[in-house]
């Protein structure tokens, strides 16, 4: 066998080689298990393309993804709330996570009513990424955990607006519409009250 015919032979093994590689990295990621959040999003997404009556969702898969985030950042705040209150000594943190249980708990039970009359699927748990920095603020205590607890809760809120006052304002669905219209000022009473906490630990 000639020399080129061996480097042509080598070429082709490595390509196939690399194409292999390449199709089972592909194939391991997308076969990695879905957080709660991702599962409804992708239920939702089944059920906007079936064509079973009863499985059919009654708003657009962009507003379905609204309600999943809003439950998602409902589930959150209950979750981070609720660490707070077993850690914190510092009675103005342990007052807001009291609100956010109060507040948050109250809108998820809302949504939920609103969802199941859409047949939107909602998560049951919260999403990986909040799990995640749920896990590293319960590693804190003391004033370090106040701290990192008001900058999360600064940071989530700032976010939760953003997509709550994009649903008031370009929602199709009324009734998600109206609980984003709802939500605005509540979420902006959170924000405020937390930058307040902030400003006074200085």
């Amino acid at each position: 066998m000639s020399l080129s015919a061996i480097n042509k032979n080598i070429m082709k093994n490595l390509l196939f080689l690399f194409y292999s590689i390449a199709f089972t990295l592909m194939i391991a990621c997308n076969s990695q298990p879905k957080d709660a959040k991702e599962l409804a999003d992708s239920i939702n997404g089944t059920k906007d393309t079936s064509t079973t009556a009863a499985d059919i969702i009654t708003v657009r898969d962009n507003e379905a993804e609204f309600a999943t985030n809003a439950a998602d950042a409902c589930l959150a705040e209950i979750s981070f709330a609720n660490l707070a209150i077993s850690k914190t000594n510092n009675e103005a943190i342990k007052a807001y996570a009291n609100m956010m249980l109060k507040d948050h708990g109250t809108d998820h039970d809302e949504l939920m009513i609103l969802a199941k009359s859409k047949n939107i699927t909602l998560p049951t748990a919260i999403s990986a990424a909040h799990q995640k920095e749920i896990t590293k603020l319960s590693e804190k205590n003391g004033a370090d955990f106040d701290k990192k607890y008001a900058d999360l809760m600064e940071q989530n809120h700032v976010k939760v607006l953003a997509f709550m006052e994009h649903q008031a304002r370009k929602g199709t669905d009324p009734d998600l519409t109206a609980f984003a219209n709802k939500m605005v000022p509540v979420i902006n009473s959170h924000l405020n009250a937390i930058r307040k906490i902030k400003d006074h630990a200085k």
